[in-house]
């Protein structure tokens, strides 16, 4: 490694250059930087660029000496490493602390210096420190080594888009962590509320502060911060003397001597310290030491460190423009131990793995070899007495061991519900349990010490047990075995023998142990279902065919009723199609009859005319009659046969889309228009009143028969259910896009609504509340067969006795699109069919007043789930919605009103992508139609009502666009607390 020198004159020199300046002697000033340069001597003019040893130029902002300089250059050393040894470094320092670069010659003197210095040297890497070399080498860093990468340290609150302009840039940001300081001093000093943050009168100060304050705002129990920003000492410490009360001290500035120079963070937080004795804090390890307490420090040395790992991996090839920008601070925990002791701050309260300067070392540390024997000579005396009581009590233990375990031995034999035995060497019976007597029908006396000959068993019985033990006592190990074995009953049972050789720790054979194991009942059980699976087979035969006859009548009639089901909604197609066309009959008769009574009359005048032409009697009044009347017949002719033409057109084309089932593409529009104005043709009654709402430019590639004839069904119960005991109330017809290439239609009546008992089941085939009148059961099950199969889409249905129903329809655009979000087990991934509430025990849901707190947890949790997990698409969806929305509150039409509300919600509940979540609001839907329509009804007559429901659908919608989860599950809360507190208010369930 090899370093400039040769810089103290150059020193001098811009100190001398820069007084001339500022008196007016800007030239001469001039004239002597240049003259420093060119009688400074340069050593590096005939050297060449040696690629095993790349010439890396570093520039210090400040001067050597100074601790913080110091420390980031020992730092950056140590980090090299080996490095350091293939390295060609050359060391500059400003020393613009002492003497800043304030003036434009004085820093186009120190360019000049540089690239005089360097114009040779074929500098590899760049390397700055602090604000005024990073500063001045990103200015001039084409003058001084063109091309080549800029690393540094020590920047002040520098980020990422701050370098937006620069490329091959890279190092790491000094960011002194405010936030956890300031967490530590709360954590340490709840009770404190005063913050005096000492500073001094530099920009640097003046960012960190200004850091240090958004910091402090963003903290839920956040201080008073007072800055205390003197240009000298003395100021600050006649600021901190006439300081009164409980506060803390955070040191964040150096100010200068009464001579205006420069002083070292040391001596500031020595000042510091002898001013005040309150708790002082700092983010700087220069401080650290000198009276302050500790905290998240930036260190200088860590810098360094992070600034060599970068130079490390440039020299190793990594490209500047691949790696990030700006590197995080590399902040650490240190606290000075006599300052934690003097404040009583116990240690146990910082954060985990933090660094404590200052501990006085312990007697281990002082005098480690006394420490060491003494230990050791412990042990050994504490190992003596030890031994000696063990082997005491090991001479009593063993014999009260060899009793207990003689005892347990046979406790345990006598435990054991089957015969268990043990011999010796000599193959003799010493021990045995109870079992094993009464197995054989013998008193211990008759067995003790007694050879196999002594069980009363035959002599080929005897003969095999004795060459068994034989056996096993010449190869050791385990032998099982089965047998017969003569009871004490008289009778020979099925017995299987475990025994083992008892091996002694020198290798001895001590004998055998063993244990009888009566499968006899086993041995007659395998028997017995033998016996029982021949006669079983036969007989699973016999059943095998029986089911087989009852599965192919079964399936038979599974398929007839199939069928049957097919036929019957065919013929209620056909049945709704017949209506159809009968009232457009009946409407086709009066403009055809019209068209007759006109002809028939202009028929008339024709021959009188014709009459009076032949007797050549004809008058000009008579031709002006003749074509005065002529006119207006064959207008009023033309106009009905226009009518009829229309009406026959509708209907075609309605007939057509609804027999073929063809596929084709349309406008959404003119698909409902055509059956609306079929269904008022047909209606035998006054028909209800149709709003239709929807944009003209929605365009559908699907199925318009039988979108068709599910508005034409929805059109049917509507009349047949909700207004079937009032006066033709209105139909409202609402589409809008759902996102992802879908359709949401909803179909919406004011009519009497649907009972809670009957909305959970209103889409089975051939459930009616008409039976007998006129009604089917299958209108909706076509609705539902329709949306779900044909159209590949999904239906909901709300609704309250007395508020209504709503049928809400979500299609896609082009059904084939479906196909391409199926799962491999073939279902829908993302368009689960939900189609009517589920079954719930008791009471009807929306009877409950539990309701409300099932929608604010429902929505609440919606709401934060929605602003982390919606997609730009649905949140430009929401944005869509939420407009009409607040436009419909801006006005007094309910209807809309609704149908914004509940879309705003619905759309809210599909933003989550979460399965469960719209699992559980799809059920909880279904009701929430009601709910709505009652609270509007009620709230929205109040302006203050209806303000405040306004602003807090502002307040949930600004959240989620913002993508603040915490906010909106609060908003949503509070927007359902604020409507339950309305509905008790009330007293009437919402």
């Amino acid at each position: 490694m090899r370093l400039a020198e040769d810089r103290s004159g150059h020193r001098m020199l811009l100190v001398l250059g820069k007084r001339l300046l500022q008196h007016g002697q800007g030239l001469m000033a001039a004239l002597a930087v240049v003259a420093m340069f060119l009688v400074s001597p340069t050593t590096h003019g005939t050297d060449l660029h040696d690629h095993d040893h790349p010439q890396v130029l570093l520039v210090h902002s400040y001067h050597q000496g100074l601790p913080w300089t110091d420390s980031v250059h020992s730092g950056f050393t140590a980090g090299l490493g080996e490095q350091a040894r293939h390295t060609s470094l050359f060391v500059e320092y400003l020393d613009a602390l002492r003497t800043p670069i304030t003036d434009s010659a004085v820093e186009m003197a120190t360019v000049a210096h540089l690239v005089e210095r360097y114009r040779n040297r074929a500098v590899d890497l760049l390397v700055a420190t602090d604000d005024p070399a990073w500063r001045l080498l990103t200015k001039y860093r084409d003058r001084i080594a063109p091309g080549k990468p800029l690393l540094f340290a020590g920047a002040n609150n520098l980020r990422i888009e701050h370098l937006a302009e620069f490329d091959r840039l890279i190092g790491v940001a000094e960011t002194p962590d405010f936030p956890a300081n300031l967490a530590l001093m709360r954590t340490l000093h709840p009770a404190v509320q005063r913050l005096l943050v000492i500073g001094d009168d530099t920009p640097t100060f003046e960012s960190n502060l200004a850091a240090l304050r958004d910091a402090n705002a963003a903290m839920s129990e956040s201080f008073t911060i007072e800055p205390l920003a003197f240009r000298t000492l003395a100021d600050l410490r006649s600021a901190l003397a006439g300081q009164q009360g409980n506060y803390l001290a955070f040191l964040m500035g150096r100010p200068r001597d009464g001579r205006g120079n420069t002083v070292s963070g040391p001596e500031v937080a020595a000042e510091v310290r002898q001013a005040t004795e309150r708790p002082i804090y700092s983010g700087w390890s220069f401080f650290l030491g000198h009276g302050i307490v500790g905290g998240r420090l930036v260190s200088g040395e860590d810098q360094g460190t992070a600034l060599a790992a970068l130079v490390k991996s440039q020299l190793a090839g990594e490209r500047a423009v691949t790696s990030p920008r700006v590197i995080e601070s590399p902040n650490r925990d240190a606290f000075d131990h006599r300052e934690l002791k003097r404040l009583g701050i116990d240690e146990r309260k910082l954060p985990a793995g933090a660094r404590i300067i200052n501990r006085p070392p312990g007697i281990a540390e002082t005098h480690p070899q006394l420490v060491t024997g003494a230990i050791a000579l412990f042990i050994l005396l504490l190992g003596m007495i030890g031994l000696q009581t063990a082997y005491s009590r090991r001479r009593r233990e063993l014999s009260a061991r060899l009793e207990r375990e003689l005892t347990l031995m046979q406790a345990l034999m006598n435990a054991a519900p089957f015969p268990m035995f043990y011999k010796d060497a000599e193959m003799r019976y010493q021990r045995f349990n109870e079992a094993f007597l009464r197995f054989l029908g013998k008193t211990r006396e008759e067995l003790q010490g007694q050879s196999v000959g002594a069980a009363g068993q035959t002599t080929g019985q005897t003969g095999l047990f004795r060459s068994k033990d034989e056996e096993l006592l010449r190869q050791g190990g385990q032998q099982i075995y089965e047998t017969q074995v003569t009871a004490a009953d008289g009778r020979r049972h099925d017995i299987v023998f475990h025994k083992a050789v008892v091996r002694l720790a020198d290798g001895t054979n001590a004998g055998i142990v063993g244990a009888m194991l009566d499968v006899s009942e086993l041995r007659s059980s395998e028997a017995a279902l033998r016996d029982l699976n021949q006669s079983l087979e036969e007989r699973v035969s016999e059943r095998t065919a029986a089911l087989t006859q009852a599965n192919l009548k079964l399936q038979g009639a599974v398929d007839s009723l199939a069928l049957a089901q097919d036929e019957l909604v065919h013929s209620e197609k056909l049945a709704s199609l017949g209506a159809m066309v009968a009232g457009v009959a009946h409407e086709l008769n009066t403009p055809i009859g019209n068209g007759l009574t006109v002809a028939t009359t202009l028929q008339d005048e024709l021959a009188a005319l014709h009459g009076e032409v032949s007797q050549g009697a004809v008058r000009r009044s008579q031709l002006d009659r003749f074509f005065g009347r002529g006119e207006a017949a064959l207008e009023i002719l033309v106009r009905n046969l226009q009518r009829a033409a229309q009406l026959i057109a509708n209907f075609k084309e309605v007939a057509v889309d609804q027999t073929s089932d063809r596929r084709r593409q349309f406008r959404l529009i003119d698909v409902v228009r055509e059956n609306v104005q079929a269904f008022e043709a047909g209606s035998a009654s006054q028909p209800p009143h149709f709003v239709i709402d929807i944009d003209g430019s929605f365009e559908l590639d699907s199925y318009p028969g039988a979108l068709g004839q599910i508005l034409l069904n929805l059109f049917e119960n509507a009349r047949l259910h909700a207004f079937a005991d009032r006066d033709p109330g209105e139909i409202r017809i609402v589409a809008r896009e759902s996102g992802r290439g879908r359709i949401q239609l909803d179909i919406s009546d004011n009519g009497c609504g649907i009972p809670a008992e009957s909305l959970t089941r209103i889409f089975d085939p051939f459930y009616t509340t008409r039976m007998g009148q006129g009604g089917s059961g299958l209108g909706l099950a076509i609705v539902f067969r329709l949306v779900t199969q044909t159209l590949h889409g999904r239906v909901r249905v709300s609704s309250r006795v007395g508020d209504g129903t709503i049928f809400m329809i979500d299609i896609p655009c082009n059904p084939d699109s479906v196909a391409m979000e199926h799962d491999e087990a073939g279902t829908p991934a993302a368009n689960p069919d939900i189609a009517a509430a589920p079954q719930l025990p008791g009471p009807p849901l929306h009877l409950r007043d539990e309701l409300l707190e099932i929608r604010e947890l429902i929505e609440s949790h919606a709401a934060s789930v929605a602003a982390t997990n919606a997609t730009e698409m649905d949140r430009y969806h929401l944005q869509h919605i939420f407009r009409k929305l607040d436009d419909a509150f801006a006005g007094h039409d309910l209807g809309a009103q609704i149908e914004a509300d509940l879309a705003f919600h619905v759309a809210i509940i599909e933003a989550t992508h979460d399965p469960a979540l719209r699992k559980v609001g799809d059920a909880v839907i279904q009701l929430m139609y009601g709910h709505i329509r009652r609270n509007l009804d009620r709230l929205m007559p109040d302006p203050v009502s209806a303000t405040r429901l306004r602003e807090q659908h502002r307040e949930m919608f600004a959240a989620i666009i913002a993508r603040d989860a915490e906010a909106a599950g609060i908003a949503a809360a509070a927007h359902m607390a604020y409507v339950r507190a309305k509905a008790r208010e009330n007293s009437a369930p919402c």
